[in-house]
């Protein structure tokens, strides 16, 4: 059996980080085919986190640690795209 596409730890350290994660997650998923299990998506990302991001996904609330959409939120809420004029 093959092994899915590669996730890498998510260390919190920039939006481009966050934006590559994001994907990574949502590949990922798509994969296992489980693209529309937010449960399972939202756990399987808690393995992911490392140093701040760890530390900072702890502090969050259960019910945005257990799905997928809300965590998504949170994520760009907390690692913002720099404002672009273009």
């Amino acid at each position: 059996m093959s092994s899915g596409p590669p996730v890498e730890h998510f260390k919190g350290t920039s939006w481009e980080e966050c934006d590559e994660f994001i994907l990574a997650i949502h590949k990922r998923a798509f994969w296992e085919g489980k693209q529309r299990d937010p449960g399972w998506m939202a756990d399987f990302a808690a393995i992911n986190f490392s140093r701040k991001a760890r530390s900072w996904h702890a502090r969050l609330p259960e019910d945005v640690r257990q799905d997928w959409s809300k965590l998504e939120k949170a994520l760009v809420d907390r690692w913002p795209a720099p404002d672009d004029d273009d």
